[in-house]
């Protein structure tokens, strides 16, 4: 053994006596708070967490869920703007959001799909939106007349006339991007191409960071998915604001006031239909088919009982009947107890 080898297992000897001597010291609840031990026959094993540096994350959980909140309202009125559009029920819903390399990111879709490069000029560069072939060729099976339960869901390219409808379809997509982006900043996107295979679509490089949010898509027929590939470079600038900021929907200021007021003003004017019910009763089926013209429902309530007024078909108030300049009226006078 050698001068250095010697000094050095004295040295270990050492430390592992010392740190003995110290864990009989602690607490039965110290024991918890060690973080290390020098040697390897202790029971204390430090927390270890795997971290993969091809996928470093840029991003934050907080300012990860700001996203996701910021962009399901965008599946909220897409799913709406499809619905209108095709005439049947579309649900839609994030299903994940996660940082991957751009090349994990183009891999991961199905090849040949239905894409399209949008520009947002107001951040910088261009973002995929991509949706997969059992979403997209069902919706273009309703937009020609055909019938969207049993479609046939070709392995293929799309054809001049199917990638002109895609376009269409993913153009409805354009506004409520714009709606749900427009709290951190407006940013005005546009299509610039629409394609099937994925390889072609270069915006990054193969390892930049991106930010995959998939959303999975229900409709009459089958479901399917759809996802939207945000570069890291894109949203870079807004980082902070998006974890300075809460995007569920309840926020104070000025603007959500401003809001509330136009859209109470815009209620205001909305026609309602008021209807009062006088009385109630019951008859037999065959005495409803044998009621003339003329004949008289007797219901066993006074008329100095008070009626229900009813808005929209719901009851509200409680009110007298009457007369008012030679018509029959009902005075509210309070809130109705079945409201």
């Amino acid at each position: 053994m050698t001068l250095s080898s010697s000094i050095q297992h004295e040295f270990d000897t050492q430390a592992i006596s010392t740190l003995q001597t110290t864990r009989g010291d602690l607490d039965a609840g110290d024991e918890g708070r060690i973080l290390y031990s020098i040697g390897r026959r202790s029971a204390v094993q430090p927390p270890i967490r795997p971290y993969d540096f091809k996928r470093p994350e840029r991003i934050s959980q907080d300012q990860l869920r700001s996203l996701k909140s910021l962009h399901e309202s965008f599946a909220r009125n897409y799913g709406g703007q499809l619905t209108g559009m095709s005439r049947m029920i579309v649900d839609m819903e994030i299903e994940a959001a996660e940082q991957i390399s751009y090349a994990e990111y183009i891999s991961s879709i199905g090849n040949p799909t239905c894409f399209a490069t949008v520009l947002a000029p107001e951040l910088g560069g261009r973002l995929l939106l991509e949706m997969s072939k059992e979403v997209y060729y069902p919706l273009i099976e309703r937009l020609l007349g055909g019938d969207v339960n049993g479609p046939i869901i070709p392995r293929r390219a799309l054809t001049t006339i199917e990638t002109r409808l895609a376009k269409s379809v993913l153009h409805r997509a354009m506004q409520p991007l714009h709606d749900a982006w427009s709290g951190i900043r407006s940013v005005n996107f546009t299509i610039d191409s629409v394609e099937s295979n994925p390889q072609i679509a270069q915006i990054v490089s193969p390892n930049e960071v991106v930010l995959a949010i998939r959303f999975k898509a229900g409709l009459s027929g089958g479901s399917g998915s759809m996802s939207l590939c945000l570069p890291y470079a894109l949203i870079e600038n807004l980082i902070e604001d998006l974890g300075t900021r809460s995007w569920s929907g309840s926020s104070d200021g000025g603007g959500s006031s401003e809001h509330a007021s136009s859209v109470q003003s815009h209620l205001s004017d909305a026609a309602v239909e008021i209807s009062a019910i006088l009385a109630s009763t019951t008859i037999t089926l065959s005495e409803l088919r044998s009621m003339q013209p003329g004949d008289v429902l007797l219901t066993g309530v006074p008329t100095t009982s008070p009626a229900t007024v009813c808005v929209q078909g719901r009851p509200k108030f409680e009110g007298h009947q009457g007369q008012h300049m030679g018509r029959r009226a009902i005075q509210v006078l309070g809130q109705s107890s079945s409201k």
